[in-house]
């Protein structure tokens, strides 16, 4: 049998940051799965850099995808990090911090949508499948603003394991004080070795409903 996997999301599934050839945590998190499976694992990405949860919710109309997440016994998703950098922006411009309200707001529709609809696509199919979802990191741990609200974003997210398959893996912690150590060059996205971090943080979570395969 071979198990698929599906990566929604944004930079972060897409590997930027990563060095030149070098995998993100969705390659890494594969490998670790066809370890512990012993089977090997399909793979396809849908993401881009800059999507905010509005756009990955979006992703999840189009039939070819939703035909391959039907097929899925593991998907990850992330989301949310643009959608709070984008606000950050915002609120240098309009010194407004009622932007991060209405972000957090938009957020919390987009993932509940996002995470309805998956289970919509997936209400008849007949095997077990697992779905993980990394929290957000903070790259400006410097800035109370900054902390305040990527807290808010992820005591969201947390929220998504109202979803019987749905785990949360920490990387918010997983990084904190290893922001000099687990960021690229471009101080926002991870790099190699904070992909790592975020593969094995999911990896921690477990897989046993897809042992029952």
């Amino acid at each position: 049998m071979t198990f698929s996997y599906v990566a929604l999301g944004d930079s972060l599934s897409v590997g930027i940051g990563s060095s030149l050839f070098a995998p993100g945590f969705v390659q890494r998190y594969k490998r670790y799965i066809e370890g512990e499976l012993e089977q090997q694992i399909s793979l396809l990405v849908f993401a881009r850099p800059g999507f905010e949860t509005g756009d990955v919710l979006k992703e999840l109309e189009n039939d070819y995808i939703q035909k391959n997440i039907k097929e899925s016994e593991i998907l990850t998703i992330t989301a949310g990090g643009n959608d709070l950098i984008n606000a950050t922006r915002k609120f240098q411009y309009e010194g407004d911090e009622n932007v991060f309200l209405e972000a957090l707001a938009a957020c919390q529709t987009n993932y509940s949508n996002m995470l309805r609809k998956i289970n919509d696509i997936k209400k008849d199919c007949d095997h077990h499948f697992i779905i993980r979802i990394p929290n957000l990191y903070n790259p400006f741990p410097d800035f109370p603003l900054a902390t305040k609200w990527v807290s808010k974003f992820n005591l969201h997210i947390k929220k998504s394991e109202k979803y019987s398959r749905v785990r949360v893996a920490d990387i918010y912690n997983a990084f904190f004080s290893h922001e000099q150590e687990y960021l690229s060059f471009d101080r926002v996205h991870p790099n190699d070795r904070g992909y790592e971090v975020i593969a094995k943080s999911i990896k921690n979570l477990g897989i046993d409903s897809l042992r029952k395969n």
